[in-house]
């Protein structure tokens, strides 16, 4: 098992995927360069058979609240998404209550799971996001902001301060492209990702837990 703690800048730090590329790459015969930012910065070369490394999309499968104080509870389920119709947009549904204001103020970390020979890699990466919660959401996951602005009123402008105010938001049928800016292409396969938000990096109180089983497929 790969464990790996990355700065922040950007989500997460793209040297992050020069860990997890040879793992995801076993079943591939032929050398290619990962053409992306990550590639750029670290100068990773990767095994791939067709694509497995290239532009992608992004379908849910599951999002599951995980245990916390439920401060932020986000209680969400994705629509059904066609592997035939990849570019039809996967929809959003459920409820989001804040109960106290989300801001940067947060100590937000997230950890990748990696579904390998039939069973889950637990904890195959960590990457913290200090004091920068809510901005890292609406930087690295503009779209999904968006649809949390639109219901709670938060600035989607990345020159306002970023804040999801107090309340209680309730989605149906929310259409949301799950792109991410920082990652032109990525490695395909099927990932469990987990956020938890803590007020600061060693409290034992986490305000925010949310656990999303997601597949990255090759873009058409």
């Amino acid at each position: 098992m790969l464990a790996s703690r990355i700065s922040r800048s950007p989500l997460p730090s793209l040297a992050v995927w020069a860990l997890l590329l040879p793992p995801l790459a076993l079943d591939c015969v032929r050398s290619k360069r990962l053409h992306s930012y990550a590639a750029s910065m670290i100068g990773v070369h990767v095994a791939a058979h067709g694509r497995c490394v290239g532009p992608y999309i992004v379908f849910l499968h599951t999002w599951k609240a995980c245990p916390s104080d439920k401060i932020v509870e986000a209680n969400f389920r994705p629509g059904p998404f066609s592997r035939s119709r990849p570019y039809d947009l996967q929809t959003l549904s459920g409820n989001l209550t804040i109960r106290a204001p989300f801001t940067d103020h947060v100590w937000t970390e997230t950890d990748l799971a990696v579904w390998a020979n039939n069973q889950w890699k637990e904890n195959a990466f960590k990457f913290p996001f200090p004091k920068n919660g809510c901005s890292e959401l609406r930087e690295q996951m503009p779209d999904y902001f968006r649809v949390i602005a639109k219901h709670t009123g938060a600035s989607t402008d990345l020159r306002d301060p970023c804040v999801l105010p107090v309340g209680h938001s309730v989605l149906k049928d929310e259409p949301v492209n799950w792109t991410f800016p920082n990652f032109p292409t990525m490695p395909y396969g099927r990932y469990r990702y987990r956020m938890r938000s803590r007020p600061t990096r060693n409290s034992p109180i986490i305000r925010m837990c949310v656990a999303v089983d997601c597949e990255v497929i090759p873009k058409p």
